[in-house]
């Protein structure tokens, strides 16, 4: 019954070309760290309605959990290393700055999931936070570095 509720919302509502945009912002209900730059949590989207998405932090690029496809198993062992610090961050940062809210949502390229400028109770940025910390570097789209030769 859910399921076709979000089905029709989503057809009905979010298709037209003036939701092209979903905005916000959003409270999250239980956000998580899945790595660096992306985070999954319950939202919220309608009273008595949650959706369970995987969000994509809006300007940010953290080095990804999975092989990195550099030269050498080294460097594949430092990117995912420096991954699981990232995620580790996300994480405490999750905690510390609750209640986390989302904003400028927008579907990603990936099915499933969505991006969105992620911001907590004292208003500071996550992926602003992650680059300062330098779990992260500035990310606005496109073609992404290499996190080879860290």
């Amino acid at each position: 019954m859910i399921f076709r509720v979000l089905l029709i919302f989503s057809v009905c509502f979010l298709s037209s070309p003036a939701f092209a945009s979903y905005s916000g912002p959003y409270s999250l209900i239980a956000p998580v760290a899945i790595d660096g730059d992306t985070i999954k949590a319950d939202v919220p989207v309608w009273p008595g309605v949650n959706i369970d998405a995987s969000i994509r932090v809006i300007g940010v690029d953290a080095p990804e959990l999975t092989t990195a496809g550099c030269a050498t198993k080294a460097e594949n062992d430092a990117i995912r290393a420096a991954a699981i610090r990232a995620r580790e961050f996300v994480d405490a940062w999750l905690n510390r700055n609750s209640p986390v809210v989302i904003g400028g949502v927008k579907q990603d390229t990936y099915s499933g999931r969505y991006d969105a400028v992620v911001t907590g109770a004292g208003g500071e940025r996550l992926s602003a936070a992650l680059i300062q910390a330098g779990h992260g570097r500035l990310y606005n789209g496109g073609k992404r570095q290499t996190w080879c030769k860290l």
